[in-house]
């Protein structure tokens, strides 16, 4: 949707470590993993990878996911003892899974989970993933659109090794990351920061953070100032600028997305 389907062609991961380490590498060159679901919550570990290999958002696509029950061909839910698929899917369809009353186990993907399905003939189970998958994988699909809520969203990032160039007047979000002291009043004070020049915050997350992680942040700060500045606003800079006191080290950048 994004890209376009004729403009890319894709390759798959067992794993988002495995994803991120492709584009780390240069092994592909955009990297597209999902962020936040709006049913599910927030993906913390692509959060993590993200600054694990220093990567930068370059857009974000929101997509509507729709989730399919599906089996060996022939199976009845009545047959069903588990559902296995990803975290995120399973908690986006738990209401459904409860009532059916079987239980559930976490894939490394969706798709995988009806892969898993196909390949070792596992009567009994069934797999929550998309449409697309159960025709790809010769099964059958016992129920459509089982999410919890039917305004089920999941945002995606796509990312780069090389930070984008955003033209002057071009409206976009930035995303910071910085560490602060251990002191009364120090998030207050890095929040100000933005809250006096008029910049609204849409999303505020909390990590656990490592004093490694927090030196790649220092150097990659340095290296994306410059993308900032190429805004056409300086409030940005300014506010970042504004954090030193409270904020020991900081990371911030672009995404091309129009806002």
């Amino acid at each position: 949707e994004l890209l376009g389907r004729d403009q890319v062609s894709s390759v798959n991961c067992v794993s988002f470590a495995a994803a991120f380490t492709a584009a780390a590498s240069g092994e592909v060159d955009l990297l597209m993993v999902p962020i936040e679901n709006n049913l599910g919550g927030t993906v913390h570990a692509n959060f993590d990878l993200q600054l694990q290999h220093s990567l930068f958002i370059i857009a974000e696509h929101d997509f509507r996911v729709k989730h399919c029950l599906m089996a060996l061909p022939g199976t009845k839910k009545a047959d069903l003892k588990k559902i296995i698929s990803h975290e995120q899917a399973l908690a986006q369809c738990a209401t459904y899974i409860d009532k059916l009353g079987v239980a559930r186990e976490a894939a490394y993907d969706t798709a995988g989970s009806a892969k898993m399905i196909a390949d070792n003939k596992m009567e009994g189970v069934a797999a929550i993933c998309s449409e697309l998958a159960a025709s790809y994988y010769g099964l059958e699909i016992l129920d459509r659109d089982i999410e919890d809520d039917p305004n089920n969203y999941t945002r995606f990032l796509l990312l780069r090794k090389d930070p984008v160039q955003i033209a002057t007047g071009l409206k976009c979000k930035t995303s910071i990351v910085f560490s602060l002291e251990n002191n009364a009043g120090a998030l207050f004070k890095a929040l100000s920061a933005f809250s006096l020049r008029d910049i609204d915050l849409c999303k505020i997350e909390s990590r656990p953070c490592k004093p490694d992680v927090m030196d790649r942040l220092e150097r990659l700060f340095r290296s994306m100032s410059g993308s900032l500045a190429a805004t056409g606003t300086f409030k940005v800079p300014q506010a970042t600028g504004s954090l030193e006191p409270p904020a020991k080290r900081q990371r911030t950048g672009d995404d091309g997305t129009s806002r």
